[in-house]
């Protein structure tokens, strides 16, 4: 009986341990992104989308790999949550902005530290899409992306219209389910989201969240992002942490 209690503890210690280097890999997942009527300085251009982050430090491996394929940097949201030093997110965004300028959108947790992190944002020079509309311009061209909620985590698409009578290519906005709520889906193409964690610890089809990747809601592509951190436990089994490389590439 003891020798079964040993294989017991040693198998079970191992997995754990295989759960947590699940939880800290710097994995890149590269893919074209295919945008409709693509103006041509952007294609092949990057955008490196990373999104909960919560606890992690961002690895000096992981902007390296970036920084010479990426243009620029979405945060997707819950950059952190409660107790999260502010001098370690304040680290992690200047060392996403050495691959490019940084676009973020508000997620759940960020308002745990609203006030902190608003300030932190504005002193870093982040662009911060709160129900709002990016122009990134290359030349006389430019391609829109979209960022909804606020830091009060209210929707308020209209102001995209008010901005705006173009279809947007890119939205972003931290929980997808935010893509059930639009008034006019079809004015987005893509959608960059992440918020699942893609369950964290799922066995197969069984997880407390959705399994990240890409799916189709409501005509508009959305990518669930697993994401690069974790809450409550340090630990990620069948959902490894992500971020991703979105070549652009236009779509005829």
């Amino acid at each position: 009986m003891k020798a079964w209690w040993k294989v017991l503890f040693w198998c079970s210690g191992l997995w754990i341990l295989f759960m947590f280097m699940e939880a800290k890999r710097n994995y890149i997942k590269e893919e074209y992104l295919y945008i409709y009527d693509l103006p041509t300085p952007f294609d092949e251009k990057g955008i490196f989308f990373i999104s909960d982050i919560h606890f992690r430090r961002v690895s000096r491996r992981l902007v390296h790999k970036a920084k010479s394929k990426a243009d620029i940097v979405i945060i997707g949201g819950d950059l952190l949550e409660k107790n999260v030093p502010i001098n370690r997110v304040r680290t992690n965004i200047r060392r996403l902005q050495e691959i490019g300028p940084v676009i973020f959108v508000w997620g759940n947790n960020d308002i745990e530290e609203q006030e902190q992190l608003g300030r932190l944002l504005e002193e870093e020079g982040v662009i911060c899409l709160e129900n709002d509309i990016y122009q990134w311009g290359i030349g006389r061209h430019k391609l829109q992306i979209a960022g909804l909620m606020d830091r009060y985590q209210k929707l308020a698409e209209w102001r995209l219209y008010e901005k705006t009578q173009q279809p947007i290519p890119v939205l972003v906005v931290h929980d997808p389910e935010v893509i059930s709520k639009l008034n006019d889906p079809t004015t987005f193409d893509t959608a960059l989201t992440g918020h699942t964690h893609g369950g964290q610890i799922r066995f197969g089809r069984f997880g407390i969240r959705e399994r990240g990747g890409w799916k189709q809601r409501r005509g508009i592509n959305v990518l669930i992002s697993n994401g690069y951190g974790t809450t409550s436990l340090p630990l990620r089994f069948g959902a490894p942490a992500e971020t991703h490389l979105l070549t652009l590439k236009s779509k005829v």
